[in-house]
């Protein structure tokens, strides 16, 4: 298993893609996603994936996925559907997959907020980015999955910091 970030490629998502994504999905369930959110993250990817991205070895296989979504005005975007296939995880795919993504959006030059929402799972791996939360809804995905709302401020300091860490 190839694990160093060289050996990633990223690239824009394509409809060939949705198996492999849904596969990456079922990966993380239902330890960071419930079953019955299968269905949501299908129909984004057909309706709403014209930012999503994919993270692939050098022999072409998907073992990521993430997008984003940015607002009306140009200065705030919200993260959405970030997933690393389970066997990849710990091998610093997820940091790749975010500092790209981050990477993307602090060169808008009005972006000055970036948004997520994330189950208690996942909230330490964000802190370690700035992020920030700021409303936590007990058993909002399902039992015991929390969700935490989060905010990054960009500044030019945090953006100089993610442009330099990739």
């Amino acid at each position: 298993m190839t694990d160093s970030p060289k050996q990633w490629k990223q690239r824009s998502y394509r409809a060939s893609d949705k198996e492999a994504c849904l596969k990456i999905f079922d990966s993380n369930t239902p330890q960071t996603f419930l079953a019955s959110e299968r269905d949501i993250f299908s129909k984004y990817l057909d309706n709403h994936s014209d930012s999503y991205l994919v993270i692939e070895t050098v022999d072409g296989t998907p073992i990521g996925c993430g997008g984003h979504v940015i607002g009306l005005d140009g200065g705030a975007a919200s993260l959405c559907w970030g997933m690393v296939l389970k066997d990849w995880h710990g091998k610093g795919l997820g940091k790749f997959l975010l500092t790209n993504r981050l990477s993307t959006l602090a060169q808008i030059p009005k972006m000055k907020l970036i948004r997520l929402d994330a189950s208690q799972r996942s909230v330490e791996f964000f802190m370690k980015w700035g992020f920030k939360t700021y409303r936590i809804t007990q058993n909002h995905y399902g039992p015991g999955l929390h969700r935490h709302e989060m905010y990054l401020i960009l500044d030019d300091e945090k953006i100089r910091e993610i442009l330099t860490s990739k």
